[in-house]
Formats: structure tokens, C-alpha cells, sequence
């Protein structure tokens, strides 16, 4: 067994399919091929089902596919530890973050980095959190900022920011000038507006309902806070949202109210592999957001 065999392995089994695969590896298919059939003969098991295009992993390969993406980890760690620098901070560091969080917390880290380490460069990917989770796992990314059930037993999570959530209202709205907290009752029956229905902060919401035993009146799903920002400015509904969404350089005339329920809140983490390396470059990038949450926590 040879670590490219278990590299090839791997491609089949994330791409199902072997062209895919092979592009991905950048080898030719036959290599490929060549290679899985190679390795299956010296293992005695057929380690993929070939339906038409299709690869499926057999239970051998499912047993396989584990063991595999520890050996290239651990091979990875150890190339990465002995190359790199201790001394020096620079490369790129990929790091993932949940939309609701990515225009209020990433720009003062990235602000932060560039003045402190003008050699490192933070790339960032924004996407729902089961995305960034199975990210983290598979070594796509080194962070990931975003809340996190402890449903990924190869994740560590570090609590980095409980943040309220509070209403938006337009200016013309009642609530905007009769109360400065409200809870569930003054605005159950309103139109609501959520940051989208997959998203952990929508999730967050339809709960809070659900143990009020409220049915929320729906008007809206969207994917950016900008968007739930102009259907609330425009009085289409009311919307829950983090408080650091308060925080925004374009002008939208929306009231923003303290909601009474402790419940409402939400609680962010640090998220990164328990078994895989952390750059030094990742490490200063925890402590940036370890500095920016206390900032945040302070407020």
C-alpha cells in the first residue's frame, strides 16, 4: 500500500466518480484506475461498486476511507510542523465563516493581521455551518468561525462570543417607539423575515418559537443580512438578528430592540480539527479573533 494508492483512493471516494478523480489528481484515468485495482489486489477486497459513472465504497472501502484520511492527516501534520518556521509568521490561512458573522467579525482580524503580519494572508470562505464542519473535518480549512452543536466527535470547539440577538423593526413600526425591550408576545403575530431556513441562525429562531409554542408568520428567507436588512427597512416584516448586526456603514433607517428572553442568544466558537496540525499562521489568527471577540464582549 503506497500513500499516492491511498491519495487516488480518497478522490474516488469524495468525487464518486473516477474521471473526476483523476482530473482532481491530476493523473490520467487509466493511471487511476490502474492504481485502485492495484491496491484492491493487494488488500483482497473490492474497495468500490462500479455503477455505469457511478463509484459507491463498499463496506471495505467505507472501513478503508477512515484509516486512509488519518494516515495522509498525520503524514501532513508531520511535513507541515518540520517545514514551517516557528519564528516566522506568513503563507495563507483558510479559514470559513457562517454569513451572519463574516462583515461584522472578519474585518477588524483582517485590519489586525495586515498591520501585525504584513506576510500572512487569511483567505476566507463563507458558507452555512454543516459546510464549514465537513470543511474543518476534511482539511479544507483550518478555522472555521460559527455556533456548533458537538454533533463532529473530530472537532474541537472553542467558545469565543455569546452574542444577544435583538428585533429589527423599521422606524415607522410601533415597537420602535413604544418599547425599548420586547418579548415574543409584542411581535408573535408580525410578518418575520429569517436569515434563511438552513442557516444556524434561522434554525436558532424557528426553536425560540417552537418552545413559546408560537407558529412565526414567515414572509421571507433570505441568504445575506443585506437583504433582510432592506425587507425590514422597506416595513415588509420584523426580523431577529445578531446584535453585531447593529454595526454597519450603510444607512438603513431600522430600529433595533432588546428582546427579553435570556434564550435569545447565541453563542459562537473557534472551530478547528482535533487531530490535524495548526499552522502558526492559524494560531495568530486564533488569538486575532480571541482579541476581537473580547472587544465585542466588552460592549
Amino acid at each position: 500500500m503506497e500513500l499516492h494508492q491511498l491519495r487516488y483512493f480518497l478522490a474516488v471516494a469524495e468525487e464518486g466518480n473516477f474521471t473526476r478523480a483523476a482530473e482532481k489528481c491530476f493523473v490520467s484515468q487509466p493511471s487511476l484506475s490502474a492504481q485502485i485495482i492495484k491496491l484492491e489486489g493487494e488488500l483482497g477486497q473490492k474497495l468500490f461498486n462500479r455503477l455505469g459513472r457511478t463509484a459507491e465504497l463498499t463496506r471495505a472501502g467505507e472501513f478503508l476511507e477512515s484509516r486512509a484520511r488519518t494516515i495522509l492527516m498525520e503524514i501532513e501534520n508531520a511535513e507541515r510542523q518540520i517545514k514551517e518556521n516557528e519564528e516566522e509568521i506568513k503563507g495563507v490561512v483558510k479559514v470559513g465563516v457562517t454569513p451572519s458573522v463574516t462583515p461584522y467579525f472578519i474585518p477588524p482580524v483582517i485590519r489586525m493581521c495586515r498591520e501585525q503580519y504584513p506576510d500572512l494572508e487569511i483567505q476566507i470562505q463563507e458558507s452555512l455551518r454543516r459546510r464549514l464542519i465537513d470543511d474543518v473535518a476534511q482539511g479544507r480549512i483550518e478555522v472555521a468561525i460559527s455556533s456548533y452543536t458537538g454533533d463532529a466527535p473530530s472537532i474541537d470547539a472553542e467558545p469565543i462570543l455569546r452574542e444577544d440577538l435583538v428585533l429589527a423593526v423599521s422606524k415607522d413600526h410601533p415597537l420602535a417607539k413604544q418599547k425599548e425591550k420586547v418579548s415574543i408576545e409584542d411581535f408573535k403575530d408580525e410578518p418575520l423575515i429569517l436569515l434563511g431556513e438552513s442557516a444556524t441562525l434561522g434554525d436558532k429562531v424557528f426553536d425560540f418559537f417552537d418552545l413559546m409554542n408560537v407558529e412565526p408568520k414567515v414572509v421571507a428567507l433570505c441568504a445575506q443580512l443585506r437583504s433582510v436588512k432592506e425587507l425590514v427597512n422597506l416595513g415588509v416584516g420584523v426580523a431577529i438578528l445578531p446584535a453585531m448586526a447593529k454595526e454597519d456603514h450603510i444607512p438603513f433607517d431600522i430600529v433595533y430592540r432588546s428582546l427579553v428572553s435570556e434564550r435569545m442568544s447565541r453563542l459562537l466558537f473557534a472551530l478547528t480539527h482535533s487531530r490535524r496540525y495548526l499552522s502558526p499562521g492559524a494560531r495568530v489568527f486564533m488569538d486575532l479573533i480571541r482579541d476581537v471577540a473580547y472587544t465585542y464582549d466588552s460592549k
